[in-house]
Formats: structure tokens, C-alpha cells, sequence
């Protein structure tokens, strides 16, 4: 088996075995085991099961972030409510085809250890400039309302993980596909952020 594919080989067994066991309960035996592999073998691509749990956790969170693309904020209401909308459903899609991984990124990398915080809160904290800047750039071409842009877009990216957190663990009986999540977060944030004279134009 070539480098690479082994090493692919580890990453998609370990992330198996830290979904199903979770990180504190699962040893470099479990993941060894899951793959059958030799031990050496394991070592010669990751010296502890920290470096896979991290490898995963960059993997995961490098996706999240191409799925965000910028929005022209210049295009008009039809058109930032297409882009908004394809956001939102790259990033939830993303969520949904990886439920082990959105798992370990909302549940199991939190508070693991000072590194692990310090890569989330720097991934969380880009993703808040963005929406930031959105807002800000939306204010000044007349589409946002007067708000706080900084807070504004913690509360967006928060309600945004804890809507994944609930499609992951299937408590959203009523809205059973992506796309009505989509439409009702979508709903929900416009008349929240936009001017009203425009929304209802």
C-alpha cells in the first residue's frame, strides 16, 4: 500500500473509533485494531493518537472553510440571498456528509487541551471576522441595519452550531431535509439583519 493511502487508512479508522469511543476512551490499540495494522506501522505515520486526533481536526476544519465563499455585497437582495443560501448549505452539507468529524469538532475537541482550544477559537474567531466584515460592507451599501457587527456575527455563527448540533443528533423531527433548514435559517436572519423597507420591497 502506497504512503499516502496508508496513512488515509489510519485517519478514516481513527475517526471511526473517536466517534464511536470518544477521545479519552480510545487508545492507539483501538485504532491499531480497527485498521490491522502493526503497531510500528502506526507509529511510523503518527507518534500518539493526539498527532491523528489533530490531523483530523485540521482536515475537518479546512474543509469548513472553503465552504464559505465571499459575499458581494453590491449584487442586490435576489442575489446576496443566493449566495447566503449556498453558504449555509455548503457549510451544513459539509456537517452532514461527516457526521464523525462534526462530532468531534462540537463535541470531543472542546476542552481536550490548551492546543486544541487555541485551534478552535482560532478557527471560530476567523469565521466571526467574516460574517463581520459582511455586515459591515452590507451597512455601508444600505442593505444591513444599524447593529453591533461583532455581536451580531457571534450570534449568527452560534446559532449556526447549535442548529448542526441538532441535525447531527436527529432533534429536528419536523424539518426533516437540508434544504427546509436551510430556507428557515435563512428566513429567520434576513428580517433579523436586512433594512425593512427592503425585504418588503
Amino acid at each position: 500500500m502506497l504512503r499516502e493511502d496508508r496513512k488515509r487508512q489510519i485517519l478514516d479508522c481513527a475517526k471511526k473509533v473517536f466517534a464511536s469511543k470518544g477521545y479519552h476512551a480510545t487508545g492507539v490499540a483501538d485504532i491499531i485494531d480497527a485498521c490491522g495494522i502493526a503497531r510500528g506501522t502506526f507509529y511510523l505515520y503518527f507518534e500518539s493518537k493526539r498527532r491523528v486526533f489533530e490531523a483530523l481536526l485540521d482536515e475537518f476544519l479546512e474543509l469548513l472553510e472553503s465552504r464559505v465563499h465571499r459575499i458581494d455585497e453590491t449584487a442586490g437582495l435576489p442575489a446576496i440571498r443566493t449566495q447566503l443560501r449556498a453558504n449555509v448549505m455548503r457549510v451544513l452539507g459539509a456537517f452532514a456528509e461527516n457526521p464523525e468529524l462534526s462530532q468531534m469538532v462540537l463535541n470531543e475537541a472542546v476542552g481536550l487541551d490548551k492546543g486544541f482550544d487555541e485551534k478552535l477559537a482560532e478557527f471560530y474567531g476567523g469565521l466571526i471576522d467574516l460574517i463581520d466584515l459582511s455586515l459591515v460592507l452590507g451597512q455601508q451599501v444600505g442593505i444591513v441595519r444599524p447593529l453591533d457587527t461583532r455581536v451580531i456575527a457571534a450570534c449568527i455563527l452560534g446559532s449556526i452550531k447549535e442548529i448542526v448540533l441538532r441535525v447531527l443528533h436527529g432533534r429536528f423531527e419536523r424539518l426533516s431535509d437540508l434544504d427546509a433548514i436551510v430556507d428557515e435559517i435563512l428566513s429567520y436572519h434576513l428580517r433579523a439583519l436586512f433594512v425593512r423597507d427592503l425585504l418588503d420591497a
